[in-house]
């Protein structure tokens, strides 16, 4: 193909959050024009921290966001303590990215949200800068004309469309062909911030931050505690785990508020200085996590329409591979639709994005939910660490960018083959 017949590709993304953020970088760089919609009014990233493990975390620098210059803070001390206070076990991880090249980092999801979305609409670096309409919510797709069907009436056409909107995602039944919603898993979460100055000021509460990066969970059969730092080491972020006890709004799952007194007496039988930890949480601030899921879909893919991290395959947060998952599903679909990827080649290429993600993705999810708490309190779980080489050590883009030389040997291949035949 001559330069003068690569044109770059229309793109579509339903969903400005951290996965759909990631594609629309990742697309921008390799050539093509991007466009995002987004359906809430501020492009506010809801929820509190999250995990750049090491497969996230060199694929983000890939993008140009390093995370330590945005408030990530280096995984240093992974420990695990029973409800009494008494410690299982405590590893150093400081050296994380002498294994497996990068370093596994915590951030402020808005700190990473606000990141990704100065790389994506700068008018600097590679390719030109991706648009992002606010209040533009995603009702239906039209796979016949490749056009996005929003709220208010207006239709976009476009290349490729890709399903970025979340767990409650619209284009997933339309892509699967039948109604796909994510389930609730039987479990939620209380979640909060609380800055370490003043854990620190409280000589009771003192020791939980007494080292810098650290990771530690506090487990109960029916129940745990996760609690790491972020933003600069300035807030600790409490996931607070349960076994739902009654029936929640699916609607928001990230920001319901959460009743303060329920919370302390769910993890009333924890020890003394975890209660006053928990107690300094602000009333107003606990937000409820109701935890979803969703069976593996039968495809990810129909004609130009794809889906993508909680579109395609929501997490429960067991071993911090939510948002990883869907960082390593934007750079995947940014590796098999390079810059000269024609129109009428779109449908075979993503099929090959699923056929790169589909299987990783769904193990990784399964592990999640093994490693979840359960009614039976099972403790012959496997630990994190079991998972940790398959996990952290993949690139997905170098591992997208092989499946696409061989796909496209392969297709030479079987053209030179009809060729010798006529």
């Amino acid at each position: 193909m001559s330069s003068s017949e690569i044109r770059p590709l229309r793109i579509l993304i339903s969903g400005a959050g951290i996965g759909g953020l990631t594609a629309a970088i990742a697309l921008r760089q390799a050539g093509h024009s991007v466009a995002l919609f987004e359906k809430s009014r501020f492009l506010n990233e809801l929820g509190a921290a999250m995990h750049l493990a090491p497969n996230a975390s060199g694929l983000v620098r890939r993008l140009g966001l390093i995370p330590e210059m945005k408030g990530g803070i280096k995984v240093e001390w992974i420990s695990e303590y029973r409800t009494d206070g008494s410690l299982v076990f405590e590893t150093d991880a400081s050296q994380t990215e002498d294994r497996y090249v990068h370093p596994w980092q915590l951030m402020h999801r808005v700190d990473i949200h606000s990141a990704l979305k100065e790389i994506a609409i700068t008018k600097e670096g590679r390719g030109a800068p991706v648009t992002i309409a606010t209040s533009s919510q995603v009702m239906d797709v039209d796979f016949e004309k490749n056009t996005l069907i929003l709220q208010n009436g207006e239709r976009h056409s476009g290349d490729v469309i890709i399903g970025a909107d979340g767990v409650h995602s619209v284009l997933r039944s339309a892509v699967v062909g039948e109604k796909s919603s994510a389930v609730p898993s039987g479990q939620s979460a209380f979640r909060f911030l609380l800055p370490v100055s003043e854990i620190l000021a409280d000589p009771v509460t003192a020791q939980f931050v007494a080292k810098t990066g650290k990771l530690q969970v506090w487990m109960a059969d029916d129940k745990r505690i996760v609690i790491y730092p972020c933003r600069y080491n300035l807030l600790l972020n409490f996931v607070c785990c349960h076994l739902d006890t009654k029936n929640y709004s699916q609607e928001e799952d990230w920001g319901q508020d959460a009743n303060k007194a329920e919370m302390l007496d769910m993890f009333r039988d924890f020890c003394p200085p975890m209660i006053a930890l928990l107690s300094k949480a602000p009333a107003n601030e606990i937000k409820r996590w109701q935890l979803l899921d969703l069976p593996a879909l039968p495809t990810w893919v129909k004609g130009n329409v794809a889906l993508m991290g909680d579109a395609a395959h929501p997490f429960l947060p067991y071993h911090g591979q939510g948002g990883a998952q869907a960082i390593e599903d934007g750079v995947a679909l940014a590796a098999v639709l390079p810059l000269g990827t024609k129109k009428e080649d779109v449908a075979d290429r993503l099929k090959l994005y699923q056929e790169c993600r589909y299987e990783r993705a769904t193990r990784v999810q399964d592990v999640t939910r093994m490693l979840g708490i359960s009614p039976a309190g099972n403790r012959e779980k496997p630990t994190p660490g079991q998972f940790a080489e398959y996990i952290y050590s993949h690139d997905a883009y170098v591992s997208a960018c092989e499946k696409l030389d061989q796909f496209l040997k392969g297709e030479k291949e079987r053209n030179e083959d009809k060729s010798s035949l006529t």
